[in-house]
């Protein structure tokens, strides 16, 4: 049997058969949560052994977490982390955590295992190799006719963008902080809604409008700017909890007009950084919708609305009417990623 890749992904070290039934550890870990993940390769796919999630701040330290999965678990072989934010040398601090992950300290803890750490969204690039087809969405069909680079954004907690360099033969990932980039407004409602957030911030990224934040942040503009209705059983349901999953279900539900305004201007905005990355790119390969909102709101991704945007994005049009865009159902697809460059890169 032979490893089956979604897409030609360029690990490192694609080894014999007989070498790839080592015990794979992999984790997604943030300042939210810990995904852990004990794996075997089965001949095709990574089979899980042993799964867990982590509430990351009931944990003093990543240790911890690590301490409390492997008891009375075998010794994994490699082990790979993804984490929310930029890797240097290894080493990685949280924002929101006091936590620190230092690579050689965490192979030292483990008995010497060779451990790696990637940007969380770099994992993702990488776990589109393990991806199946159900677990891809086409959002919009472009005519695909130059195989190119391939660009991935994940709206979450925050933006996360990332890239995958082809060769010719395979696909190389990379990681970026793009979603920190300016916003760039086309309208003047745009243009509002920048002069809106720049009473709040001195720098306003993509990243202030494609996130759980972000959703939030154009349903303000929306009812404190604009003066739109905001139901009171909205703002009741607000009080206690994260507003923006109350706006979204609210918008999937078709419960709440000004929760579905907010829901469209979401897809815009994230269909125009979509353009975006893509001309940075030159991602001819096509756009993958990675994160954990995209394939909530997946119904509500329209597809006019995403074509319309890139065919009214400049000289360049001609590219981007090769591009299709995707979204990713699966949301461990990080996790997944981090299993496959632990077995295949390390």
């Amino acid at each position: 049997m032979e490893l089956q890749l979604h897409i030609p992904v360029a690990f490192k070290n694609i080894r014999s058969a007989d070498e790839k039934n080592s015990i794979i550890l992999a984790g997604d870990v943030g300042g939210t949560k810990a995904n852990m993940m004990l794996s075997r390769f089965n001949g095709t796919a990574l089979e899980t052994i042993h799964e867990k999630r982590y509430v990351s701040q009931d944990y003093q330290s990543f240790t911890d977490i690590l301490t409390d999965f492997l008891a009375g678990q075998p010794k994994p072989a490699n082990i790979c982390f993804s984490v929310a934010g930029p890797v240097l040398e290894g080493k990685v601090k949280f924002t929101n955590l006091s936590w620190n992950i230092d690579s050689a300290l965490i192979s030292k803890h483990v008995g010497g295992s060779p451990v790696a750490i990637l940007n969380d969204l770099e994992a993702t690039a990488y776990g589109l190799a393990g991806l199946k087809k159900e677990e891809l969405k086409i959002l919009s069909e472009g005519t695909n006719e130059t195989p190119g680079n391939i660009a991935i954004l994940a709206a979450g907690t925050g933006l996360g963008e990332a890239g995958l360099f082809w060769d010719g033969a395979a696909y190389h990932p990379f990681a970026t902080e793009g979603g920190h980039s300016d916003f760039a407004p086309r309208t003047p409602r745009d243009v509002a809604l920048l002069n809106f957030l720049l009473t709040r911030h001195e720098h306003v990224s993509w990243e202030r409008l494609l996130s759980g934040n972000g959703i939030y942040t154009i349903w303000q503009f929306l009812t404190e700017v604009e003066k739109k209705d905001k139901p009171e059983w909205l703002l009741q349901e607000m009080k206690n909890t994260d507003p923006a999953p109350v706006i979204s279900n609210a918008a999937l539900e078709n419960s709440c007009a000004v929760c579905a305004e907010t829901i469209a201007l979401f897809n815009r905005y994230l269909a125009i950084e979509a353009v975006n990355l893509t001309l940075k790119l030159k991602a001819t390969g096509g756009v993958y919708l990675a994160g954990g909102i995209a394939p909530k709101l997946q119904t509500l991704l329209n597809p006019a609305v995403w074509q319309e945007v890139f065919e009214k994005s400049g000289r360049m049009r001609h590219l981007l009417k090769e591009v299709s865009v995707y979204v990713v159902l699966n949301e461990k697809a990080p996790l997944l990623g981090a299993g496959y460059y632990a077995l295949l890169s390390m």
